[in-house]
């Protein structure tokens, strides 16, 4: 039995009976949930918080904080150029918008540059990002050159799990936020839906805290997230990620201000590429696309939404191994017409461009 085969067997089997998605969906994210660093953990190896905008306007068009504390082990995630001490004891944060493009990612030491709270109340990365607060009240401070983003955020009850098994949990909080942009000397106020996110994972590094080789790493090879609002109530969030180029989660999630999440069946497709790939601070090309679309269905096998997307702001590397960035989109959802905005997560290291 070759390695391909034995992924697909341990995906189609396995995996299914681990996975506690399902039973999420409809339920609202319980409120003794720990939202915590883990930075100290012997079980937890890595954990992950995020907070994206979709939709800003000129010249920003989205907002992304992703950032890592610890590293994953992973193909798709690891980034040990960007090591600042040994791969449990670093983090690595993109922050930014479209106008900060490309100065948007930093490694950083736990130890020397970081403060994190045990219990999550505050997470600050160097002179770069700060976050405050508990559930269901944040604050976000984030810099670069020329720009800053201050903003409160409220997170709702309304969760999308991503994974939720034995030894990894992702989550996604639809949230709200109120503050400010200020680039160049010109401020912004800025309003509407946003996304608080956090993940907690066993990693390789917890039995030994040195970087693994490439040809050692787990083979998660391919990662695309997206975010849509699709009005000023309802969020789409759409996941396409596969092990060895074979499919593990390919779904969009659905939920609103007065909606608890439902998760559907969704197809990812790239239609066109960029015209030259992008290449990393460590020298790796990536194929990034151009166009692209997303078909989901119910589980009757009906179409329920369809949308073209077409990028076009740069992308910023910085996303694990990949890149972000921002698109518009046209299409059709529940017989209707759609078009706006979204954010683009990529990640694509099954093939040499």
């Amino acid at each position: 039995m070759n390695f391909n085969t034995l992924t697909k067997r341990l995906i189609q089997h396995i995996y299914p009976c681990l996975d506690g998605t399902p039973a999420q969906d409809g339920q609202a994210f319980p409120k003794d949930y720990a939202l915590k660093p883990y930075h100290r953990s012997k079980r937890v190896g890595w954990s992950h918080y995020g907070v994206m905008i979709p939709d800003l306007a000129a010249p920003h068009q989205f907002f992304s904080i992703m950032s890592i504390i610890g590293s994953s082990g992973a193909l798709a995630f690891d980034t040990d150029h960007a090591l600042r001490a040994s791969p449990r004891r670093s983090a690595t944060a993109v922050l930014g918008t479209a106008a900060t493009h490309p100065q948007q990612f930093r490694g950083y030491s736990i130890a020397r540059d970081c403060q994190l709270a045990e219990d999550g109340s505050q997470l600050q990365f160097g002179q770069d990002l700060i976050i405050t607060g508990r559930y269901p009240h944040y604050q976000v401070i984030a810099r670069a050159a020329d720009f800053e983003l201050q903003i409160a955020i409220t997170n709702t009850d309304k969760v999308s799990w991503f994974v939720k098994t034995p030894i990894y949990d992702h989550i996604s909080l639809l949230s709200t936020y109120q503050g400010h942009v200020t680039y160049q000397g010109e401020t912004q106020q800025i309003s509407g839906l946003c996304t608080f996110e956090h993940a907690a994972c066993l990693s390789p590094y917890l039995l030994r805290d040195q970087p693994i080789a490439t040809p050692f790493k787990i083979p998660l090879d391919f990662f695309t997230y997206q975010i849509i609002n699709l009005d000023d109530q309802t969020q789409l969030l759409l996941n396409d990620t596969r092990l060895n180029d074979i499919k593990i989660v390919s779904k969009a999630f659905l939920r609103g201000l007065q909606q608890y999440n439902q998760s559907y069946d969704a197809l990812f497709e790239v239609l066109s590429y960029q015209a030259q790939p992008a290449r990393s601070p460590d020298g790796i090309l990536m194929r990034l696309p151009l166009t692209f679309k997303w078909v989901i269905t119910d589980t009757q096998g009906q179409v329920i939404l369809t949308l073209h997307g077409t990028v076009d702001t740069p992308f910023t590397y910085g996303l694990g191994s990949g890149y972000v960035g921002g698109y518009h989109y046209q299409g059709q959802h529940a017989g209707q017409a759609i078009q706006g905005r979204g954010y683009i997560e990529y990640i694509d290291r099954r093939l040499s461009p």
